[in-house]
Parts: structure tokens; sequence; C-alpha cells
């Protein structure tokens, strides 16, 4: 369940979860709350996995350890997550979900890439020039990567803009 990848069944799932009639944050902390009792609980997991467990002893456990912490729409979600054993989904779904909240709210995920670590003032910088540029605001997820050798790599929606040495060195080699 610690996948980051989004599978095209976990954006269904989190279309599903935008148009039901609960607030996003409310939404999102409830399956962070979901995951992080399945994180902490392997015995769970393991149950919840076991194809040879019944469904209905399933829905059982699943209502002991969620009702009453949860809203009856998650309930719900689980519910359908057990019956069609895609309970290994709940990361991805998280996921899709965030990035279908953050692109409502006109924010961006943005991978930026640099070959060491980077001030906050200069982070700042990329943040406000990224920002005009793409004419959004950025929700920058920062990563090191000394292989690039300097410049900066950014990586969104299905976009990489790579600004780094080793991309240059690498066009100078071809031709």
């Amino acid at each position: 369940m610690k996948s980051n990848n989004i599978s095209t069944i976990s954006i269904n799932y989190a279309q599903a979860l935008d148009s039901v009639n609960l607030d996003n944050a409310c939404i999102k902390r409830e399956l962070s709350e979901i995951l992080e009792t399945f994180r902490s609980s392997e015995d769970l997991r393991i149950v919840m996995s076991n194809s040879s467990i019944s469904y209905s002893k399933k829905i059982e456990i699943e209502e002991e350890v969620f009702a009453g912490k949860i809203s009856p729409e998650m309930l719900n979600l689980l519910k359908i997550l057990i019956q069609k054993n895609r309970i290994s989904e709940l990361n991805s779904i998280y996921n899709a979900f965030e990035k279908l909240d953050n692109q409502n709210s006109g924010i961006k995920s943005v991978e930026i890439v640099s070959s060491i670590d980077l001030s906050e003032s200069i982070k700042q910088k990329i943040i406000q020039k990224l920002e005009k540029k793409l004419n959004c605001q950025i929700l920058p997820a920062w990563q090191v990567d000394k292989s690039i050798i300097a410049g900066l790599v950014f990586k969104y929606d299905d976009y990489i803009v790579d600004t780094s040495i080793l991309a240059k060195l690498k066009q100078l080699s071809k031709q």
C-alpha cells in the first residue's frame, strides 16, 4: 500500500469520492486515517488481503475497526474495496484524490530536482518564477540528484523541463 503510482482504477475511485457530498479536506483526512490504521496493523492488512476469509467476516472487522471513526461514505468505500479485492489500492486512491483536489483548487504538483540541497530563499525564488510561468499555485516536491551535475529538472503533468548540465552534455554528445 505504499506505492506512489496512480492507477486508472484509483483515478476512477478518486473521481467518485470527489462527487460525494463531503468536504474534500474531510475525505483526505479520513483516507489518511484509514491508511495509517492499515500501516500500523499488519494483522489487519493480512486479514483484508486473505482470500480465504469471507467477505462478511472482513466487513464485520472493518466495521469494528472504523465505525464511529470515519463517515458512512468512507465506510461504504471500504466495503466496496473489500468486495472487489482492491484494498491494496488505498494509497493510490489517496494520491489520485489529492492530485484531483489540487487540480480543482488550481494547484499544480511539481517535482524539482537539483544537484545540491537549495537554501529556502532560492527555493522561494524558484517557486515564485514557476508560479508566474505556469500561472498557478504550485506544490513543490524537492529532490537532490548529484548526477545532474548542475541546473534543475522540473517534472509536472506530462512535462519534463531539463535544464541540467547532464542533459546539455548528452545533447552535445549526440551532435
